[in-house]
């Protein structure tokens, strides 16, 4: 009798422990269910193009935006690495001697600064380790954006600062016989930039739109100011007349305070995909700015040298072709919230660690 007892009381659990994990899994399911229909509310079918989200737009919808143009970004050229989760970056600092940041999501959080983040930064350089920032930022000039790291307590030279303003900077230089109409606000100070330029504004595709015409080049240097009109205006005199384009932020998104905002590689995908534009980006992931930053850091060999960053399509990938060891971090930027080995999974990039914060 008492095992009868026992053996039904077994048989039981077991049913009530699988209804338990039944309920747990149809929870989990639901809403992630709800998460995925109110996400495909900001997708557009038509011409198999996302439309712009009319809300900030979320980790997912940055997610698969990125995704959506894996094509147009670098191939990994090496093999697929088994990711090791830390708690932070203190924990596999003295495997590395040059770090290389990511600004936005790793550091600094729009225009707030990551306490940790300064935190860790300041130990590293206390302990003789060479960091540098690499940032895909374009609307400051140089000096500009180096005095609010410092502002922000990163205590970082000109010399530590790879901005993609600088590298489109250098690469202006000789091409100083074209007119360039950019994509700024009028603080951006485009005038400092080595070339002949106008800012875009909305008398250029309304009243003046010749002069838009007439621009040998285009230059997408900021979002702050964009309007749908003004790139609507922008896509129409590129149909009238196609023109080198150059973005010098190749971002889709960045993590800001408010949440994510619109950035120039959003816009310049945007074109690609209605008009059939072939851009030249100058920033993460492109080899350029890793170029840039693996000369710098020369005298480190590139097995001592770790990429940092809160994005798999920009940071992890581009650092993972250029042959650098790298660290995705998840708790502030680009992927927040979303399950990460899932995003690894489907994007197939994978970085060699990964923490919540440096």
């Amino acid at each position: 009798m008492i095992l009868l007892v026992i053996l039904v009381t077994v048989v039981v659990s077991e049913w009530v422990s699988a209804e338990v994990r039944q309920a747990v899994l149809w929870f989990r399911h639901t809403k992630c269910l709800h998460r995925i229909v109110t996400e495909s509310l900001l997708r557009c079918s038509l011409c198999g193009r996302q439309q712009e989200p009319a809300m900030t737009p979320s980790t997912l919808w940055a997610f698969d935006s990125y995704q959506r143009i894996r094509s147009r970004l670098p191939a990994v050229t090496v093999d697929s690495v088994e990711p090791q989760s830390v708690a932070s970056l203190g924990v596999i600092a003295d495997r590395f001697d040059g770090f290389i940041f990511d600004a936005f999501g790793v550091l600094n959080v729009g225009n707030t600064a990551l306490p940790t983040a300064r935190a860790r930064f300041h130990d590293l350089q206390a302990m003789g380790k060479r960091c540098l920032v690499l940032s895909n930022a374009a609307t400051a000039p140089q000096r500009q954006l180096v005095q609010k790291y410092r502002n922000l307590g990163f205590p970082i030279t000109s010399d530590q600062l790879i901005s993609s303003r600088m590298l489109v900077s250098a690469a202006l230089g000789s091409e100083t016989d074209q007119t360039w109409a950019v994509m700024a606000p009028s603080w951006a100070r485009s005038d400092q930039l080595p070339c002949r330029s106008f800012l875009i504004a909305n008398q250029d595709i309304q009243a003046n739109r010749d002069r838009l015409d007439n621009a040998d080049a285009v230059l997408m240097l900021s979002t702050q100011g964009w309007t749908d009109r003004l790139q609507q205006g922008l896509s129409d005199s590129l149909r009238r007349r196609l023109r080198p384009v150059w973005v010098a932020n190749p971002d889709l998104v960045a993590p800001r305070e408010d949440g994510l905002s619109l950035e120039p590689g959003h816009y310049a995908h945007q074109l690609a995909d209605t008009i059939g534009l072939d851009a030249v980006f100058f920033g993460k992931p492109f080899s350029n700015a890793f170029d840039a930053a693996k000369t710098k850091l020369s005298h480190i060999p590139a097995s001592r040298l770790l990429m940092v960053g809160d994005t798999l399509h920009t940071d992890i990938l581009g650092g993972r072709c250029a042959g650098l060891s790298t660290m995705l971090v998840t708790a502030h930027g680009a992927l927040k919230g979303l399950n990460i080995g899932t995003c690894m999974a489907e994007s197939g990039i994978f970085p060699d660690f990964i923490a919540p914060e440096i």
